[in-house]
């Protein structure tokens, strides 16, 4: 008895797993009767269990999330026939499963068909744009933004159509020049930026000579000022000295003695050192010879002494 109860739930969930399916919410169901679509279900509105008929129906699923894939780097070629290499991004789903189904059937083909349409279109809006508008010193003339958005205006309606697919996003992932060119296009914008360094030099030296001359005028202002007014300063001294050279030309030798007593206060302010001569000035040999007096008249020249084989000398002895 227990054998048949085992068997009769054992039949009765095979039968509910074969009736009975689960549809999620991130994905798209076709429920097909005899290979034909009878029946669309989306995650976002149909999630949740559902019945189909066992033998005669069945499921296809497809995840309804974005897939993103990374195209391989490729050179192309612009406006004014100047060589890149991109790489490219692209973020897509699917919203007609049907008629995804019916053109690629797995996520792996339809990858694969929106990649060769991304490269058909970046081929077409790069040759309709300038080298410029990709690389450039100046961010205003790039074009990188617009150029992504023409790109993706060009994808999106075609996959739409063809694949039942919305391509979201289509981006640049590296963007360089080939190894042919690098060197060329580096040594243009070295020239370039070469260019903005003399036309800033220049004008650096122009606002320095400018500088310079308006220094030299003020310069000039100021000397002429401070003569004037040293001009004016020595009249000024001359007017007030005038009325003592008339009290000086009175005794011209008594005015002489005072400045020179001016003059020697002024310079024996400090530490002042007289040296004396004793050839001149006889008392300063008692300085020189000390307290006891000299044997010869200061200043009279001394007797050469006697040599010691002379005849006074013999005689003394």
């Amino acid at each position: 008895m227990a054998t048949v109860l085992l068997v009769v739930v054992a039949l009765l969930l095979l039968g509910a797993w074969m009736v009975f399916f689960k549809v999620e919410s991130t994905e798209h169901v076709l429920v097909q009767t005899f290979g034909k679509t009878t029946r669309v279900l989306n995650g976002a509105t149909d999630a949740g269990l559902h019945a189909k008929w066992p033998f005669a129906q069945q499921l296809v699923r497809y995840d309804a999330r974005t897939q993103v894939f990374e195209d391989t780097m490729n050179e192309l070629a612009t406006n004014d026939k100047q060589n890149i290499t991109l790489t490219t991004f692209c973020a897509w789903r699917i919203v007609d499963p049907v008629r995804f189904q019916a053109s690629a059937r797995e996520i792996k083909d339809g990858q694969e068909r929106i990649r060769i349409k991304l490269r058909a279109a970046k081929s077409n809006v790069l040759g309709k744009s300038l080298m410029g508008e990709l690389v450039n010193t100046d961010p205003a003339k790039m074009r990188i933004a617009e150029i992504e958005r023409a790109i993706l205006a060009e994808v999106r309606d075609e996959a739409r159509k063809d694949y039942g697919v919305e391509v979201q996003t289509v981006g640049f992932q590296t963007l360089g020049l080939p190894e042919s060119v690098s060197e060329k296009v580096i040594d243009a914008m070295k020239a370039e930026r070469q260019r903005e360094v003399d036309r800033y030099k220049a004008a650096g030296q122009a606002e320095a000579m400018a500088i310079r001359e308006r220094a030299r005028e003020a310069k000039e202002q100021v000397l002429a000022f401070a003569e004037r007014k040293a001009g004016e300063i020595e009249a000024e001294g001359n007017r007030a000295a005038a009325q003592y050279y008339k009290q000086f030309e009175q005794d011209w030798q008594l005015a002489a003695f005072l400045r020179s007593l001016e003059s020697l206060k002024k310079e024996l302010t400090g530490r002042t050192i007289f040296l004396l001569d004793g050839s001149v000035i006889p008392a300063a040999g008692y300085f020189r010879e000390g307290p006891s007096l000299p044997t010869t008249v200061p200043g009279a020249p001394r007797k050469p002494a006697a040599d010691a084989n002379s005849p006074a000398a013999t005689e003394r002895r």
